[in-house]
């Protein structure tokens, strides 16, 4: 089992597409270096619980039908909220506002 989880993790982290970039490099160049470093810290830890909780709720009969049924409805939800979040922490609607006001 660890072998799979290092392996979807390497795939996580080495599939960083557009998406991914445009979400995370917003948020990253407002850390410091130690935060930044500390976040990626996390970010790779939380990768191996994500795989491994993942891994376990799949195998519960039922929810690996329904998760791939509204995985797209997901990962909208979640890349939004996420988004949204990122907005609000760095201020951006009021830095936008006062460009243009």
């Amino acid at each position: 089992m660890s072998k799979l989880v290092g392996t979807v993790a390497i795939v996580t982290i080495a599939s960083c597409g557009a998406d991914n970039i445009g979400l995370f490099v917003p948020y990253f160049v407002t850390l410091s270096v130690t935060n930044l470093l500390l976040t990626l810290f996390v970010f790779l830890i939380l990768i191996f619980f994500l795989v491994f909780t993942a891994q376990k709720l799949a195998n519960i009969p039922g929810i690996g039908e329904i998760v791939e049924k509204f995985s797209r409805w997901i990962m909208a939800i979640i890349y939004i909220a996420l988004g949204l979040f990122i907005i609000i922490e760095n201020d951006t609607i009021q830095t936008i506002l006062g460009f243009i006001f």
